[in-house]
């Protein structure tokens, strides 16, 4: 249990009530019942829970501990609910550990505290309670390549929801004042990814959006990282016959270009997202394949 305050009296209390055969509380310098991290690091941890604030918006990168040490790790807390997965959750889920961020803790808080009024909440409404702000936070994601439909279907998705929408490469346009073709040719493609990381980290601090990306944002794995934070990231695969060459897309401008890029990335779309669509379809029906896998 990561954290030496009142929640991690809490958590430890809940370990040893629901069986728990050690449970340890951690802190930078230990005493008081407490052990270091260093210590902890020697522990062949099952369960790791942070009552920390480390990862809690709006500084949201960084986790308080390593959990690449453990090998037995089976699943991960965080009492974090902003973002609605901190970096520790984002990089336990991709090890395929269970984990969940401190959304579902704060929802059964205030039904815990309404319950002291007289209120009587049913087990299903606190999951549908709980369920309808996690969906109604979480990001919508857009990822694929350029002329997948990323924007128009975005944009569409946009105004159904009733959501906000972010284009990543509209954003960076308004930061270097240029056009992305101009941007390349004057600077390369080193500096385009740095500007890119830079929005794409201030992206990651919204809630409640469509975010459509640029199509070598998957390129640095941690965009993903960030996007996952609070968003749900779904692959627009579209199949390399349908997709458009364009001179306005320097790494794409010609056909043999656009299916290199193809090649490259087609994989490493697929293991960014959480969600695949095959966008084969009209806008309409793609539209609400996007929906369906939200």
């Amino acid at each position: 249990i990561l954290g030496s305050g009142g929640t991690s009296k809490t958590a430890l209390a809940v370990c040893r009530d629901l069986g728990a055969q050690q449970a340890f509380r951690i802190s930078r310098s230990g005493g008081n019942g407490l052990i270091t991290y260093d210590e902890a690091e020697k522990v062949d941890a099952d369960i790791i829970i942070n009552t920390t604030p480390c990862g809690m918006f709006p500084n949201i990168e960084g986790a308080a501990f390593n959990i690449d040490k453990f090998d037995s790790l089976s699943a991960v807390v965080d009492v974090v609910y902003n973002p609605l997965n901190t970096d520790l959750i984002v990089k336990a889920k991709a090890k395929g550990i269970k984990a969940v961020g401190g959304l579902y803790m704060l929802v059964a808080q205030a039904i815990f505290a309404a319950e002291k009024f007289g209120f009587k909440v049913k087990e299903e409404d606190f999951e549908r309670v709980y369920n309808k702000i996690f969906k109604e936070k979480q990001n919508l994601v857009l990822i694929g390549m350029p002329t997948s439909g990323k924007t128009t279907i975005g944009k569409t998705l946009s105004e159904e929801l009733g959501r906000e929408f972010i284009d990543s490469d509209e954003e960076i346009v308004e930061k270097i004042g240029m056009s992305i073709s101009e941007f390349f040719e004057k600077n390369g493609e080193a500096e385009f990814r740095k500007i890119e990381a830079q929005v794409i980290k201030e992206i990651a601090l919204k809630q409640g959006t469509v975010i459509s990306t640029g199509g070598g944002v998957i390129l640095n794995k941690r965009n993903i990282e960030l996007l996952k934070m609070n968003g749900k990231v779904i692959f627009l695969n579209r199949p390399l016959d349908m997709l458009l060459t364009s001179e306005d897309r320097p790494l794409s401008s010609d056909r043999e270009l656009l299916k290199k890029r193809f090649e490259e990335r087609h994989e490493i779309y697929k293991a960014s997202a959480d969600v695949e669509i095959i966008a084969d379809s009209d806008i309409k029906t793609n539209v609400q394949k996007v929906k369906e896998g939200f």
